[in-house]
This record gives C-alpha cells, sequence and structure tokens, in this order.
C-alpha cells in the first residue's frame, strides 16, 4: 500500500482481507481526512452466532495487529449479521 493512502484507507484494506466475503465493508472518517475519527461498517456471516463484543475485538485485534490501532482516536464498529444488515435498512 502506498504512503499516501489515508487511514481510512489502509484500515478499511485490512478489514477487508479479514473479512474477503463480506456483504459490506465500508468506512466514513470523520475526522477532516487524518483518520483520528473512523466508522466502520462490516456486514458478514461471519458474525453468525458471535456475540457483539467479540465481533468488535476481533476487529480490534486485527487492526493491532497491524500496527494501525495506535493510530486511531475513535473507532465506531457496526459489526453486522446479514440478518441484522437487512434489517436496520429496513428500519430507514
Amino acid at each position: 500500500m502506498s504512503g499516501s493512502s489515508s487511514l481510512g484507507d489502509r484500515v478499511l484494506a485490512e478489514v477487508k482481507q479479514q473479512y474477503p466475503n463480506a456483504i459490506e465493508c465500508s468506512i466514513v472518517d470523520h475526522s477532516d481526512g487524518c483518520g483520528a475519527k473512523l466508522e466502520l461498517t462490516v456486514v458478514s456471516d461471519s458474525f453468525d452466532g458471535m456475540m457483539l463484543l467479540k465481533r468488535h475485538r476481533e476487529i480490534q485485534n486485527h487492526l493491532k495487529e497491524k500496527g494501525l490501532f495506535d493510530e486511531i482516536h475513535a473507532l465506531q464498529i457496526k459489526a453486522w449479521t446479514p440478518s441484522q444488515w437487512e434489517k436496520k435498512k429496513g428500519d430507514n
């Protein structure tokens, strides 16, 4: 990955590698590009039967292993199963 990639881009690339079959994988940078405040959405079958806290920890630990977590000031994670995602979309 090139050195000019934003932190959000690098986080998204790592999460896409972690969940290659994710139905949705997106990131929103709420910090005007510095990447200090990110909102990550991941929708994957991998989360079926997994408690929400475990989903978050799995993502956080992966980002820590890749050396990205310390650069982030705030990370909001939305880690949903496909059925949860469909329900969220229906609620809007």
